[in-house]
């Protein structure tokens, strides 16, 4: 399971639409200088409506994000009075330091304090722009731990973030209109690393990364959490990671695990018991199976619903006597239902030469385009996706996203599901905070 460490670098991630007017279509979740905006001259533009978000407040101005800033340039804020920390004093030499946190919750001048507006992009080509306000008061944090996205050439990265800010942008960076995000820089593996072109004991080097996420929540809950609801969400390397830190650390210790609205970790293989929603890698936190359940954990793998998983997946394999789970953020009950993507923008999305050079916004959804529901194949469990491709509209029939064999959808993990999840924490959160 160690090298499944897969980041959001997914060599070859590419699809094909038939609509696409040829050159394919732009892989959405890489670690670097990925494109918010594709303009190409030459279409008539569609046309723009403006409608508040669902979430926050209404604003006419479109906000395009800010320059990577690291917090090293944030400006500490002062604390909204909290409970005093009901954990034992906890002292990093790493964490102390702000600049080792990409995002930090209590400070201005991070890449998530920017907002990431979104343009809906209808069947009919129409865009719908939807703003939101940062909410600055959340009531609870989320604590974000990122993939594999380093292009370092040694085995662990360092403390410096690069391509690490662009990644939280995209996986987390809306999630800044439900709660406080606190993202801390680790020593990941790096991609080097993980495609064996750095020397040295891979196995040894996760251990290394796991020990820093091990740090940075043990600082955060007795120095900057004060009691605070928190919201776990991490992919890939991340999530491999946060299932260790909830199978020996969380859910083992009630203190923390009452603190714990969900935890949300795609790309990874989290087990049960065979039936159950829990007994696997937790014994007290279960799968979350409604919006207002809490304490509870969302995990799933896309695949494309007609490329299942094969034996030797990495994502979503079964355990030893445990079954792989799977919640789908568009109806945890059960069944299939449609998502809420928040893909970062790009060309693809619409066919017209030049038709996409109309959105100005730094992130796109696709209203009815995708469905998502888990399955099981050869005991491999997933979130399969399904096009709800129309040839007769001027929207692409296709997304982008789709990696080397085996690896599905992984890299869109979190575009994909990105807005059903940021509605989800709102439901647990005001499930939450009622009871």
């Amino acid at each position: 399971m160690v090298l499944g460490l897969i980041g959001v670098a997914a060599a070859g991630c590419s699809s094909g639409s038939s609509k696409s007017g040829g050159g394919g279509l732009t892989a959405i979740n890489g670690p670097a200088n990925v494109a918010t905006t594709a303009s190409i001259a030459g279409a008539t533009p569609p046309s723009v409506v403006r409608t508040p978000d669902s979430i926050g407040s209404t604003s006419t101005t479109v906000v395009s994000p800010a320059a990577p800033a690291t917090s090293a340039e944030s400006t500490t804020v002062a604390p909204t009075p909290a409970p005093t920390s009901t954990f034992p004093s906890y002292s990093s030499t790493v964490y102390s330091d702000p600049s080792h946190w990409i995002c930090r919750g209590d400070t201005l001048g991070d890449p998530c304090d920017d907002p990431y507006p979104i343009t809906q992009v209808a069947a009919d080509a129409t865009l719908t722009v939807q703003d939101y306000t940062v909410d600055q008061n959340a009531p609870v944090d989320c604590f974000y731990v990122y993939p594999t996205s380093s292009s370092e050439p040694t085995l662990n990265s360092d403390y410096t973030p690069t391509n690490e800010v662009n990644v939280t942008k995209i996986q987390v960076g809306r999630f800044n209109q439900v709660c406080k995000i606190y993202a801390p820089m680790y020593r990941s593996l790096t991609l080097a690393g993980l495609g064996g072109k750095a020397t040295g004991d891979a196995a040894a080097a996760f251990g290394l990364a796991y020990s820093d996420v091990l740090d940075a929540w043990k600082y955060y809950l007795a120095n900057l959490n004060h009691g605070r609801p928190v919201v776990i969400i991490s992919h890939s390397q991340g999530s491999f990671h946060v299932d260790r830190l909830l199978r020996e650390e969380i859910d083992p210790n009630p203190a923390e695990r009452q603190l714990v609205v969900s935890a949300i970790l795609p790309g990874t293989s989290f087990h049960v018991a065979p039936g159950k929603d829990v007994g696997g890698d937790t014994q007290h936190m279960p799968l979350c199976r409604s919006n207002d359940q809490t304490g509870c954990i969302i995990t799933f793998q896309s695949f494309r619903d007609s490329v299942p998983p094969q034996p030797g997946a990495i994502f979503g394999a079964p355990g030893d006597n445990q079954d792989s789970a799977c919640t789908n953020p568009a109806a945890l009950g059960g069944g299939p239902g449609l998502l809420d993507a928040a893909f970062p923008a790009g060309a693809w999305v619409l066919t017209a030469p030049g038709a996409a050079a109309a959105i100005t916004t730094p992130r796109i959804g696709t209203p009815g385009l995708i469905t998502a529901e888990c399955k099981v194949t050869d005991g491999y469990s997933y979130l399969a996706i399904t096009v709800n491709a129309d040839p007769a509209d001027p929207r692409a029939d296709d997304i982008p996203g789709d990696g080397t064999p085996n690896w599905g959808l992984h890299v869109d993990d979190l575009n994909i599901t990105q807005d059903s999840l940021i509605a989800i924490i709102k439901s647990e959160t005001a499930a939450f905070l009622h009871s």
